[in-house]
């Protein structure tokens, strides 16, 4: 427990000195970051979505869709993936820029990023977090490193991290939010590897902070369940699901039916229903796992044009989107 707490205060102090934005204050050091309303109206809404950083000509079309799918939902917390930031990507954090788009509509959102590979200054991805509720705490875990890239004949390791923050919900109290990003093109060790470390930061982190609240979990896992080349990654997601976790989506809904042809996309799937990604293998790899949620009032596979022409395009991945009542 000594451990876990130094690590977990050197985490907040380095992010917060550079990887995390504090909420807008008014003069009189009021957070502009409210959600009363959440406690009153007995659910949480929450997207994740991965951002695709190399698509930067259509970025900010891309960034608008999402800030006005927000909007229009309510989502009070925002979970992203690939958040890419530097010269070659023509911004300093794109998670930056959708929270000014949520501004300009009129929602104030607070921002907790949390880099994790890249040449700074060139180009760096992260996750990020934005949230209505302002967030009081934040930490990162560092995943281990996998080999998902050669050049020139040698592999190249790329770190990856799971980010909690939690959240303070007035009139309700706290809850903690995960998300996550991990290895894609990497071997089953490796990815076994990961989940072992994110499954026991979570853990840890929840002993640490008992409590009887929503927990949520939620990102890009890059496991479909129905997969088995070039190895079967089933035993990942199963792993995910004993420690207590619910697949938010798969609720109320036959789950060998998700998604189940990688040649025919349907509504259920999150990777080959976009026109940034036509001709790829139809995948459902994209999460949002739920702990002492007694009800999902709502989930939606969202952005997904090539199985609904009338949802925008926001990434080459669909993002989920789900709504939970709160005890």
């Amino acid at each position: 427990m000594k451990n876990f707490f130094f690590v977990m205060i050197l985490s907040a102090a380095v992010l917060s000195g550079c990887a995390s934005q504090p909420p807008g204050v008014i003069g009189g050091g009021t957070s502009l970051v409210q959600c009363g309303d959440v406690a009153s109206r007995g659910h949480l809404n929450v997207l994740s979505i991965n951002l695709l950083f190399s698509e930067t000509k259509t970025r900010d079309q891309r960034l608008d869709a999402i800030a006005e799918f927000a909007k229009t939902r309510s989502v009070d917390v925002i979970l992203m993936q690939e958040v890419a930031g530097g010269v070659l990507v023509e911004t300093a954090n794109s998670a930056l820029n959708l929270q000014g788009k949520l501004r300009d509509q009129g929602g104030e959102y607070d921002l907790h990023t949390a880099f994790e590979v890249g040449l700074p200054g060139l180009l760096t991805l992260a996750n990020a977090t934005l949230s209505r509720c302002e967030i009081d705490f934040k930490m990162v875990k560092k995943l281990p490193k996998t080999s998902e890239l050669e050049f020139e004949g040698h592999e190249i390791k790329i770190p990856r991290n799971v980010m909690m923050t939690r959240l303070n919900i007035p009139d309700f109290g706290n809850l903690n939010v995960y998300n996550t990003h991990l290895c894609a093109k990497c071997s089953a060790d490796e990815m076994n590897a990961q989940l072992d470390v994110l499954l026991a930061f979570v853990n840890d982190a929840e002993d640490f902070f008992p409590q009887d609240n929503p927990v949520i979990l939620g990102g890009d896992f890059n496991i479909d369940r129905l997969r088995t080349e070039p190895f079967a990654e089933k035993p990942f997601y199963d792993k995910i699901i004993a420690a207590d976790f619910t697949d938010a989506y798969a609720e109320n809904r036959i789950l060998d039916n998700l998604c189940s042809d990688t040649q025919a996309a349907d509504t259920h799937c999150t990777v080959g229903v976009s026109n940034l990604d036509i001709g790829d293998s139809a995948r459902r790899v994209d999460y949002i796992f739920v702990n002492n949620v007694d009800n999902v009032r709502e989930s939606r596979v969202v952005f997904n044009t090539l199985i609904d022409p009338s949802q925008p395009t926001a990434s080459d991945h669909a993002g989920v989107f789900i709504s939970i009542d709160l005890p």
